[in-house]
């Protein structure tokens, strides 16, 4: 049997690793976070969006909607939110997801397209999201100043990632799940190793927080902070365009 190659420098391959495992995501990502993703989630939309209460949404890498979903759910007020992502299989699970939450008092538009192109007016959206979908974007530079484009002035920028923790136990605790434990969990769930092995090493790969803070501010934005989240297993950055 051949092996799947997915690489960040071929983006098909990674929109075809989403298509490949969406309908089993979100249940692979509650097995191999213990849940402890929906905290995270929660955190990352107090911040960017229930504190700013935006009018105008928009939701890179949107993934089976679990950001923007949830915050519309309990939102009485109308909302407009775009939901952007590459991979039709995604959008397809979100767009289910959001059938069943019964959001008709806002105006969603589920968007397939690249997150360094986000096609929308400049000045257009009031806060941004990205969760768990950075690392795997080619130029996370180019998504960063299309973001800072779209986004109003005062509008918010907030990234939620899988990063790695600085603590020596928690650090080889945490290499030892990801290089074993996640790979074996992920061909069980969704019958694609590769896949599994492709997140684990983009996590290993990706650049630290302080990086990404570095490259929000050559992009532009302002107030930027980083908040570790459970060590550093994952990371919540916060931006501002000024």
């Amino acid at each position: 049997m051949t092996m799947k190659s997915y690489t960040k420098t071929n983006p098909q391959t990674i929109k075809e690793l989403f298509d490949d495992i969406a309908e089993n995501y979100e249940t692979g990502n509650a097995v191999l976070s213990f849940q402890t993703y929906r905290l995270w989630n929660r955190t990352l939309i107090r911040h960017a969006y229930k504190t700013h209460r935006p009018s105008v949404i928009l939701d890179l890498c949107c993934g089976t909607g679990d950001i923007a979903l949830p915050y519309l759910k309990q939102r009485k007020e109308p909302c407009r939110a775009h939901l952007l992502d590459f991979s039709s299989g995604m959008l397809q699970q979100a767009k289910v997801k959001a059938e069943r939450f019964q959001l008709d008092r806002h105006s969603l538009h589920f968007i397939e397209a690249d997150a360094e192109q986000i096609p929308l007016h400049s000045e257009s959206v009031d806060s941004a999201t990205v969760a768990y979908g950075i690392r795997n974007i080619q130029c996370p530079q180019k998504c960063y100043r299309e973001t800072l484009r779209v986004l109003r002035p005062g509008g918010t920028f907030g990234i939620l990632e899988l990063t790695r923790p600085q603590n020596p136990l928690l650090k080889s605790c945490h290499h030892l799940y990801l290089t074993t434990a996640l790979p074996i969990l992920g061909k069980w769930i969704t019958s694609n190793q590769e896949a599994y092995q492709y997140l684990c090493n983009s996590i290993h790969e990706f650049v630290r927080p302080e990086r990404i803070v570095v490259d929000l501010k050559e992009a532009g934005f302002i107030n930027v902070r980083s908040k570790p989240l459970c060590g550093g297993v994952a990371t919540l950055i916060l931006a501002t365009k000024l």
